[in-house]
């Protein structure tokens, strides 16, 4: 059964997929049954009778084993478009496998490769996140996930501890100890004063600042200076984004480390 935000997420099936989803395990297994024994020649796919005796459901004509086979299965088939049933007379019921079956066969019954969705959503993976980021960040959401004022500390002291990684890397403490913002990211990264000039091209220089600069400008000085709650959504994307401009410093750092 899929969950709510997996059929969000998934919001273009249409109403007969999600029902061939849905399925439960004896279903798909009857089908799969069904489609290989067709393939195989020893089921007509226009013409399987269904015998209902007080002893289950088999199968009229068929040689060999027949898995048990519950009426409420043949009906959630048939609802899900997988089965068609013909006539019946008596207790005899003659189905046919639809082209659906097939597709839903053939496609795991569409089941949608749901792995990418942890990599997309990391926050649901903490273990990810940069240390510090995260424990200084969960006290604020510690007390309500769904409250845009939790949001708003959590992303102000996330882009403070992205300051503060880069005080660190460039050593600005020591070279320009009131620098803040932009002016720490051009002290690091500028092209001309870079005190990394000597170990990245100007190339990366400057697409590093672009990245970091921006970062400041449009976030950064935003949350400094005035109250701003951003939804979940929104707040949980900006310290995923934090996030990976941390471990991209801390790459940077260790190439330098590494250098000298």
């Amino acid at each position: 059964m899929l969950k709510k935000a997996e059929l969000e997420w998934f919001d273009s099936y249409s109403l007969s997929q999600v029902k061939i989803l849905n399925l439960t395990e004896t279903q798909k297994k009857l089908l799969r049954w069904l489609v290989e024994e067709v393939r195989a020649g020893k089921l007509g796919e226009e013409k399987i009778w269904f015998l209902r005796s007080r002893d289950g459901t088999t199968l009229d004509g068929y040689k060999g084993d027949v898995p048990n086979i519950e009426t409420t299965t043949l009906d959630a088939l048939q609802s899900s478009g997988c089965l068609s049933r013909d006539r019946s007379q008596l207790n005899q019921y003659k189905y046919s496998l639809t082209s659906r079956a097939y597709e839903a066969v053939d496609s795991d019954f569409g089941a949608p490769n749901l792995s990418a969705i942890t990599h997309l959503i990391p926050l649901t993976e903490i273990k990810h996140l940069d240390a510090e980021l995260w424990e200084r960040c969960h006290f604020s959401l510690s007390a309500g996930g769904n409250d845009p004022k939790a949001w708003d500390k959590a992303v102000r002291t996330a882009l403070v501890i992205l300051e503060e990684r880069l005080r660190k890397l460039g050593g600005t403490e020591s070279i320009k100890p009131d620098a803040t913002g932009d002016t720490i990211v051009n002290t690091i990264f500028g092209v001309k004063s870079s005190v990394l000039g000597d170990k990245l091209n100007d190339k990366q220089l400057k697409g590093y600042r672009d990245l970091y600069a921006g970062m400041m400008a449009v976030f950064r000085n935003h949350y400094a200076h005035r109250v701003i709650d951003p939804s979940p959504e929104v707040g949980g994307a900006i310290i995923v984004f934090i996030d990976l401009l941390l471990k991209m410093l801390d790459d940077i750092d260790g190439d330098v480390g590494a250098r000298d």
